[in-house]
């Protein structure tokens, strides 16, 4: 049984591992954009080559534990503005409203329209701190994304407060740069605040990593510590029991006597009726059976102590009665 549960213990080891490093993650990696960008606007990509619209899913995601799904747009539609329910820090900051537009524009749709900045601003009245920052402060963009510059400029600096295209793409042919915000950087005011962090947001991952490994490292051994003192626990009963039996065996055979007959027994008369064969024998049939050994058969002498077989004498013994008559008796073993 404690052999079964050692091995059961050992084979879910691994399991047990991934389990651990999973659980030492921060966050969770599902931020997601099945909508494309024609190759004409592959200036709008980060520094990973993401499109502006799976870009946006990356700062609408680190508001919602980094999971969000950015949607094709179908034509003659347009994404939903931020309202009471919808609202938050991400989703009302400069950088969500001009990916959100480029990927509006970028998917090659003739038949759409973008909102202006007043307009969307409009839905972020529960707190209006949050338009005034490119991203939200104490908030960091999962995996390895980062935001193109273009995307950090205020909007309302934008020709008619609206995202403009050609504003973009002149601002991107300024500084084609990237930045990777992270949850200790500032990133309120003006366009040209944004720094690079891209460190500080790998730093954290790496971090995070490592601890994941270092503990699932020092639960595998303390797995392996418990299963090698049942193992070894096992091990002593098992012996324990297999000693207690030797000992056992050995008395009940110390204890054993020898239940043949001695060589020298003498079987003296017998009286009454004998039966031979199944048939009776008369009472003037009656006589005395005497025996006597036969000489023992000498065996060489071996190493060791030896005790020769008991003998078996199939010799048949001849009786007189008291008419004088011989009569053979059954062979006697």
């Amino acid at each position: 049984m404690v052999s079964l549960c050692f091995y059961r213990l050992v084979s879910i080891i691994p399991y047990i591992s991934t389990i651990l490093a999973v659980q030492v993650h921060p966050v969770k990696r599902n931020v997601v954009s099945p909508a494309t960008c024609t190759s004409e606007y592959s200036w709008m990509n980060d520094g990973q080559g993401h499109s502006a619209c799976l870009t946006v899913a990356y700062v609408e995601g680190a508001c919602s534990e980094n999971n969000y799904d950015q949607p094709v747009l179908i034509n003659g539609y347009s994404y939903s503005l931020p309202n009471s329910s919808t609202a938050n820090a991400c989703y009302c900051s400069w950088s969500s409203y001009n990916l959100m537009m480029a990927c509006t524009l970028c998917q090659g749709n003739t038949n759409t329209s973008i909102w202006e900045w007043a307009q969307w601003a409009s839905g972020c009245t529960t707190n209006s701190s949050w338009t005034q920052e490119y991203f939200p402060s104490g908030y960091a963009l999962a995996g390895d994304a980062s935001i193109p510059y273009w995307a950090t400029i205020n909007p309302a600096t934008w020709t008619y407060g609206a995202f403009n295209i050609i504003n973009a793409s002149a601002t991107y042919q300024a500084n084609s740069s990237y930045i990777t915000p992270s949850a200790s950087s500032s990133s309120s005011g003006s366009s040209s605040s944004p720094s690079s962090s891209s460190s500080s947001s790998k730093s954290t991952d790496v971090g995070a990593i490592v601890g994941g490994t270092i503990g699932g490292a020092a639960t595998l051994l303390l797995l392996a510590f418990v299963a090698y003192l049942l193992y070894r626990r096992h091990v002593y009963r098992k012996g324990v029991h297999a000693s207690a039996s030797n000992q056992q065996g050995t008395t009940l055979m110390s204890g054993t006597h020898n239940r043949f007959p001695s060589e020298t027994s003498n079987f003296t008369s017998m009286s009454g009726p004998l039966a031979l064969y199944g048939q009776s024998v008369s009472p003037s049939q009656q006589h005395e059976v005497s025996y006597s050994p036969q000489p023992q058969t000498a065996y060489p002498s071996l190493q060791g102590s030896f005790s020769p077989l008991p003998r078996t004498d199939m010799s048949v013994y001849t009786t007189h009665t008291n008419n004088g008559q011989r009569s053979d008796v059954i062979p006697m073993v």
